[in-house]
C-alpha cells in the first residue's frame, strides 16, 4: 500500500474553522474520487503539537499516489483549504519493507 499524506495546522481563528468543517466532507468525498483511491483516514495530534492534522490517502501502488499527486481532484482540495488558513505538506509515503504490515504487541 502506499499513501498521499497531507500533514497541516488547522485554521487559527473560530469564522475559519467554522468554513473549514462545513467543507472537510466534501473535500474528503472529492479526494476518494481520485482513481485508485481505497480508503481515507485522519488523524489530530492529542498533544497539541504541531503540524496538528495527519491525513492518509491510501493507493494500492506507488504509481497511483503520483498519479493522485497530479490529479486535478487534488489540486482543487489543496486550493480551496488555503482561503480558510491551511497550507497542507503533501508527501507520498509507502510501508516499508522491514515492516510491511503492523508488528503486534
Amino acid at each position: 500500500m502506499a499513501y498521499v499524506m497531507f500533514q497541516y495546522d488547522g485554521p487559527n481563528d473560530s469564522h475559519r474553522w467554522n468554513e473549514y468543517n462545513q467543507q472537510v466532507r466534501d473535500w474528503i468525498a472529492q479526494l476518494l474520487q481520485i482513481p485508485g483511491a481505497v480508503s481515507f483516514v485522519a488523524y489530530r495530534t492529542s498533544d497539541g503539537a504541531s503540524l496538528d492534522t495527519i491525513t492518509m490517502l491510501e493507493f494500492r501502488t506507488v504509481e497511483e499516489t503520483r498519479g493522485a499527486q497530479a490529479s486535478e481532484q487534488l489540486r482543487k482540495v489543496l486550493d480551496r483549504l488555503q482561503p480558510v488558513g491551511v497550507t497542507a505538506q503533501v508527501l507520498l509515503v509507502e510501508r516499508s519493507p522491514f515492516t510491511p504490515e503492523p508488528i503486534p504487541a
